[in-house]
This record gives C-alpha cells, structure tokens and sequence, in this order.
C-alpha cells in the first residue's frame, strides 16, 4: 500500500511526475551511450568483424571490441540490451499497477482481510436474564353475595350480621352515590383508637343515598368498594362535633359524595384489601 500511494503521489502531480520522466530518460541515457575511443586509437588498432548487439548485424570492431558504426562496445552493448529490456519490462509494469492502481489497492486490502481474519468467540459474560412473566391478576368477579353470605340488599341500607357502633350521638353523615352508575359497599370507620375500626357497613346501589343517623362526636373516614370494578377507596378523615349552647346542642350533618372522577366534594385515596 505504501508503494501503491507513493505511486499514485508522483502519478498525479504534474510537477513530481515531469521530474520522474527525466530521470527515466536519464537512466536510459546512461545505458545507452557508451564512450567511443578517438580516431587515432581505432585507427591504430586492427579491425575485426564480429557481431554488435547493437547494431544487430556484423560489424567491423576494433582490438578493444568497439564497434566502428555505433561505437559501442560488443559486451557493453549485450549488457545494455539486457538492461533496456529489463528497463522497458520493469516500467511497463509499473505503469500498468499505475494506471490499475485502485484495483490493485483493493485486492491488497482484501488479502490483508482474508489473512488477518480470525474466528472469535464472545466475551464470557453472566448469561441472559430471562424475567420472570409477572403474575396474571384474576379477573374481578362482582360477589353475588354480601361478605355476611347474604344477598345484597334490593335498597340502600345497612347489610346484616354487623353491629351498629358509635350510636350514641346526635350527628348524621349522608353517603351521596348517585353520581355513579355502580353499586358500592360502604364502611364508616373511626379513627379514635390505635387501631382504626368499622362502626357501621351499609349498602347503596347506583344512583342512590343512604343517611346514618346518631353517630357520637369523633374522626372518622369513608372506605368504599366500587361493586362494579372491584376498586376500593377512603376519603380523608373528617371530624364530627357536639357543642352544647344555650340554645341547646349543635352537632354534625355531613354529606359525602362519591365521585369515579375528580372534582367531587370529597378527595379519596387508594385503599388495600387489609385496610379495607
């Protein structure tokens, strides 16, 4: 490749290239010009015919082998010969991978491709991770009864088999449903204790309400489950007074709303199966 770029160097500026084609010319030169003898010397030699490489003919030559008509020497001419052969050869081919140079440039690169390429295998590494599919979750299925394994109520009210806590008080909360077209199970639940607890579980179906009357003064919060899609629900916490007056006792009447989207009057958050 070396050669091939030194070549095609010279080969395409002009000035490069006229300075090579004169010491061709020069090389030629100083094969083919021979110093002939003075007249005198081949004068006072003897002649004798013998064939001139030269010349390509007998010719007459004197005792120190120059030839009369060209005036080169028998064995210099057979060497010159050689040599302009060899010359005429030697440039031809240099001409040629020249003129061919970008074909010639290409099979060396391929070669060098084809010697140097070697079969490697991959870096040993840790070996694939194949995760695991993730669990498929079960599809929900509304229960066809309420968790005490009695029917749904036909209306909104109270589910059986719960106690009624927290009874003792004068404030009402309203569970507002009619925004939704599903039914839902509902839990008051106080927030006064450790442990929060259930103090009542009611019923309402799609597009209804349901009142709970005395309710003692105390936190509580909404948890709800939506019975069409199974998703459940808390509102935030929400206190409930009784405040003795002169003219007697106020207390608490609260409505919550039960909104699927945003913009209800009341701002509920998602809710697992154990805090259900």
């Amino acid at each position: 490749m070396a050669i091939i770029n030194a070549s095609y160097e010279v080969l395409s500026d002009p000035d490069k290239r006229r300075e090579h084609d004169l010491w061709v010319a020069q090389q030629e030169l100083a094969f083919g010009h021979a110093t002939k003898p003075n007249n005198q010397a081949q004068q006072s030699n003897s002649l004798m015919r013998q064939n001139c490489a030269s010349c390509a003919q007998e010719t007459e030559h004197d005792a120190n082998g120059y030839c009369v008509v060209c005036g080169r020497n028998a064995s210099a001419s057979a060497i010159y010969l050689r040599s302009r052969k060899t010359h005429t050869w030697s440039t031809g081919v240099i001409a040629h991978v020249l003129r061919n140079w970008l074909w010639y440039g290409l099979g060396v690169l391929f070669l060098y491709a084809v010697v140097t390429d070697k079969p490697t295998s991959p870096p040993p590494g840790p070996k694939p991770y194949i995760p695991e599919p993730a669990p498929v979750q079960p599809e929900y299925v509304r229960p066809s009864t309420a968790p005490n394994g009695q029917p749904w109520p036909l209306s909104a009210g109270y589910v059986g088999g719960y106690k009624r806590l927290h009874t003792g008080g004068l404030s009402t909360v309203t569970v507002d449903n009619s925004r939704n077209d599903s039914d839902v199970f509902v839990k008051l639940v106080s927030l006064d204790s450790a442990q929060a607890y259930p103090v009542r579980q009611f019923f309402i179906p799609a597009f209804g309400s349901f009142t709970l009357n005395k309710i003692t003064a105390g936190s509580y919060d909404i948890r709800y489950r939506d019975l069409g899609n199974g998703g459940l629900s808390r509102s935030e916490a929400f206190n409930l007074e009784e405040i003795r007056t002169s003219d007697g006792v106020q207390y608490s009447n609260i409505t919550m709303t039960l909104y699927k989207v945003q913009n209800g009057n009341m701002q509920t958050y998602g809710l697992s199966e154990a805090e259900f």
